[in-house]
């Protein structure tokens, strides 16, 4: 215990100040709605513009590198690509490394066009890159972590309920769950209900 109260002390409060503001900065960047005129559909998938994506990135990480690692043919098939983008994120160098698959075009007389199929697997595999490190279009890849807590009038919802039901046992579960985020916006009315009944069974 002493170990971890000295380790504790010796946190930097300037390194402390800069990891809160990557996270508001990531928080920030993955609330901003993409527009409607950038997401592509295909194949049933939605899909966000690259040119869009690299406008993003210049806007709110100007200072980032792409670079290819490795492409490797999967048999006559598909192309793989690992990319690494690196940026400076409020003054931290960062990088992920991507891997993704582009399928290769051919006919009867063979490849349609193999250097159109590695820029669109070297597109894609940067794309998720800039998506998983910088958070540019959360809302269009499903990334986006949506807040479901309880506000404080929701909270005092159940709880006005809570007082008529005559269970410790069942208040005592309530509030635990209220704690665990297990009761949540997604649930609320459902849980509602669920109090009304107990009430009107006891």
């Amino acid at each position: 215990m002493k170990n971890g109260k000295k380790n504790m002390a010796l946190i930097n409060p300037q390194i402390m100040e800069m990891e809160t503001s990557v996270v508001l900065k990531h928080d920030n960047v993955s609330n901003i709605d993409t527009p409607n005129y950038y997401i592509k559909q295909q194949q049933g998938f939605d899909y966000v513009d690259e040119g869009y994506m690299r406008h993003m990135l210049n806007l709110h990480y100007p200072i980032w590198r792409w670079e290819i690692v490795k492409y490797e043919f999967i048999g006559d098939k598909a192309i793989s690509v690992h990319g690494r983008l690196t940026i400076v994120d409020n003054g931290i160098e960062r990088h992920f490394d991507a891997v993704d698959a582009h399928r290769i075009a051919s006919n009867e007389k063979g490849y349609v066009d193999i250097g159109n199929d590695l820029k669109s697997a070297n597109t894609d595999c940067f794309k998720v890159a800039v998506n998983r490190l910088c958070n540019i279009a959360d809302d269009v890849y499903r990334k986006r972590i949506e807040d479901v807590s309880l506000d404080e009038s929701e909270t005092n919802r159940i709880k006005a309920k809570l007082k008529k039901v005559k269970s410790k046992e069942v208040v005592s579960k309530i509030e635990a769950s209220i704690d665990k985020m297990a009761i949540n916006k997604t649930n609320l009315d459902a849980t509602m209900r669920r109090l009304e009944t107990i009430i009107g069974e006891q």
